[in-house]
């Protein structure tokens, strides 16, 4: 018996939520650290409520001008935390609900749209692109922010007015990029102006009220504005894509290379190529299959400089290539891409499949334990390992640390600091252990064993007085004042 459409939308919802949690279920651990920062945030706010400081990271500029850019995610771990239930746990129902909410909005567009098999398009991003499907898998803000681009992109070029002043309002707590609406307004106005040669100003008056009033109410406005500068200007267009020296930045932020094009993005490309010359043939009478063809062709334009704009450009690639075909009556085509799509992605990424599957605890009960029992409470820990700020909040939550999140944080709250901190884990001088101990105040430096900290461990190994601790997982504790031994820990 055929699904009604009074019943269509909760099937496919029940379809797009089991699709999801099988993917979160698959994963032995969190794909990637931030998760670790979120969850941490959420169980902050669940002990002191909104943060308007993170003394936690002394170093940071958050330390006190602190803005919360995704305060509707940290929101969503606060239940979680206040249950007592695992971080690693929440992080996956939650993971759940933001990917299916993406399935979902894609979905009822296509559907709106009356496009043919809309529920088979929704999931064909996941067997599009492997790499798609991973920062998919990653439980993050941006999946909320991809729903919201859909929601914004559609209401702005049918001038559901309401509906566009609400996700616009919703921005500011959901995304560092709030300014992201205007954006994608602009987008919906320049192909209405291809299209039948006229602009609307109402849409981009209604987004703007909205981002506006969705600032104001945030509590921390003011910090939330200059963090988007920081983010824009400091961490995007300098640390990134303008190669200033003295910073690294996570690699999500490196140009797209031409093995993630062909391996990755390949079919994705040619879907979008044939929607952008069906849209621009029908320009005339199609402006929104148009608006997400020009919109998915500006994110592409991003991902070549960095490969995290996947997230957005492989979904609006689909979507604008599902509304071209729409009138063509090839009722077997979703089922084909799909086909395709699916021998495409494991054929080439079959190897990465599996290793999203596999991950490792990035800090093993044991060694955490081991720390806990080692480092008084409330001592301020020297780490080069940025990246793992939020790994080491969630194992050691009563103590602190130098380093400083996203390193331009620290930059912005002490130039002179950061380069100092920046030139020790990088260029460590014999008197390392010497500078860590006078200028940061600490005697503990807890890092990763890898390539990338060879010259820093080596330095301090050889330093008189200094004692290391070889945990689990390749961490390595040093005191800086100890009695200057080394030796393994595996409880």
């Amino acid at each position: 018996m055929p699904v009604t459409f009074r019943w269509s939308t909760p099937v496919c919802l029940l379809v797009f939520i089991l699709v999801v949690a099988a993917i979160q279920l698959s994963l032995t651990y969190p794909l990637d650290a931030d998760t670790a920062y979120h969850a941490a945030v959420g169980r902050l706010i669940s002990q002191h409520g909104i943060l308007y400081s993170f003394p936690w990271t002394p170093y940071s500029w958050f330390a006190d001008h602190y803005a919360d850019k995704e305060l509707i995610f940290h929101l969503l771990f606060v239940p979680f935390a206040l249950m007592g239930i695992s971080w690693t746990t929440a992080a996956q129902i939650i993971g759940t609900v933001a990917g299916a909410t993406v399935l979902v909005t894609m979905f009822l567009i296509l559907r709106a749209e009356k496009v043919y098999a809309p529920w088979l398009w929704a999931l064909i991003p996941l067997t599009a692109s492997f790499e798609f499907l991973y920062r998919f898998a990653l439980v993050r803000p941006f999946l909320f922010s991809i729903s919201l681009a859909f929601v914004v992109l559609w209401s702005a070029v049918r001038e559901r007015l309401t509906l566009l002043a609400v996700v616009s309002a919703l921005y500011p707590w959901s995304y560092v990029a709030w300014h992201l609406p205007v954006i994608l307004v602009a987008i919906v106005e320049t192909a209405r102006w291809v299209s039948v040669g006229c602009l609307r100003w109402k849409p981009m008056a209604v987004s703007i009220a909205g981002i506006t009033t969705g600032l104001l109410l945030h509590p921390n406005t003011l910090n939330l504005i200059r963090l988007t500068w920081i983010e824009i200007v400091g961490v995007l267009f300098r640390s990134s894509w303008g190669k200033e020296s003295g910073f690294e930045q996570g690699i999500e932020l490196s140009p797209t290379t031409i093995d993630i094009w062909t391996h990755c993005l390949l079919l994705t490309v040619i879907m979008l190529a044939i929607a952008t010359i069906i849209a621009w043939r029908n320009r005339k009478k199609d402006v929104v299959t148009l608006v997400f063809v020009l919109s998915a062709l500006s994110f592409g334009v991003l991902t070549v400089k960095s490969y995290k704009f996947v997230e957005y450009f492989v979904p609006l690639s689909v979507v604008a290539f599902a509304l071209a075909m729409r009138h063509r009556p090839w009722r077997f085509l979703p089922i084909i891409v799909v086909l395709m799509s699916v021998v495409y992605t494991v054929t080439l990424n079959a190897d990465y499949i599996v290793a999203m599957t596999r991950r490792q605890d990035d800090m093993p009960t044991a060694s955490a334990e081991f720390l806990r029992r080692t480092i008084p409470k409330g001592v301020l820990v020297f780490s080069p390992e940025w990246i793992f700020t939020g790994t080491l909040m969630m194992a050691l939550p009563e103590l602190r640390f130098v380093v400083a999140l996203n390193p331009r944080y620290f930059y912005e709250k002490d130039p002179d600091m950061y380069r100092l901190w920046f030139r020790l884990t990088h260029e460590p001088p014999p008197d390392t252990a010497n500078l860590i101990r006078q200028r940061f105040n600490t005697r503990y430096v807890l890092c990763l064993n890898n390539e990338g900290n060879r010259s820093f461990m080596s330095t301090l190994s050889q330093t008189l007085g200094v004692q290391a601790f070889i945990l689990e997982n390749d961490w390595v504790l040093f005191d800086i004042g100890g009695s200057g031994s080394s030796r393994s820990v595996y409880e």
